[in-house]
């Protein structure tokens, strides 16, 4: 059931996160939901790294759970990522843009998996290593406004992939990242809501690099073949 656990929790992440490292290009007409889109899109191309505090609420249907979390997420353009989660579940998950690290301090174990391992070619995980395009895997189902924010709804072309629906907030005012809700086919749903956003600071290379204090256990999976 742990291991159990620990896949579920690296998928949602997975999932939940590559949402900050690429945006959609879209098909539709110059319309308005168009220019909120390319708002979004030039938005997003001026930031190199980005810095937030965040509240993460997933619900896991197979232990029919919802679990709420804070925690802190610095991440560098392209792949380059650190989220720090507090209690109750309180882990670190770094990539390098190559390598997924998942730390559970708890459970004095890390994980250790190539990025490119977590997903087929189609999937978002491939953008977290800045490789493929979005545009191949998603359709852009809906942009709408909702209270302060434009929510920009995904779809997945590829019926295989795990990801069933996928929905990006973006402050209305000024375009700026502000959260996403995704749902996959097991029926789990993982929300993040940011908050403190920083964006351009400078964020050394070692904070993406992880450092365990003796006695952890490494569960190495990039040499499996």
């Amino acid at each position: 059931m742990a291991n159990k656990r620990k896949e579920i929790r690296l998928n949602l992440h997975f999932l939940a996160l590559f949402t900050l490292l690429t945006l959609p290009g879209t098909l539709f007409a110059e319309t308005s939901e168009q220019r909120a889109l390319d708002a979004i899109q030039q938005k997003y191309e001026k930031v190199s790294t980005f810095e937030a505090n965040f509240t993460q609420e997933s619900y896991v249907k197979m232990m029919n759970q919802t679990q709420s979390v804070k925690g802190t997420v610095k991440i560098k353009k392209p792949g380059k990522m650190k989220w720090v989660y507090g209690a109750p579940d309180t882990q670190t998950l770094i990539s390098d843009g190559k390598t997924l690290w998942l730390y559970v301090p708890e459970e004095e174990q890390a994980t250790k998996v190539p990025v490119e391992s977590i997903y087929s070619s189609n999937t978002p995980a491939l953008f977290l290593a800045g490789k493929g395009k979005l545009t191949r895997s998603f359709n852009v189902e809906s942009v709408n406004e909702e209270n302060k924010n434009i929510l920009v709804t995904l779809v997945p072309k590829n019926e295989d992939q795990s990801l069933a629906r996928l929905v990006l907030y973006a402050n209305k005012k000024n375009y700026q990242i502000t959260g996403s809700t995704v749902y996959d086919k097991l029926g789990n749903k993982t929300e993040i809501r940011f908050s403190r956003i920083r964006i351009n600071r400078e964020i050394p290379e070692e904070q993406f690099q992880l450092k365990t204090p003796p006695g952890v256990e490494i569960l190495d999976y990039t040499q499996t073949p």
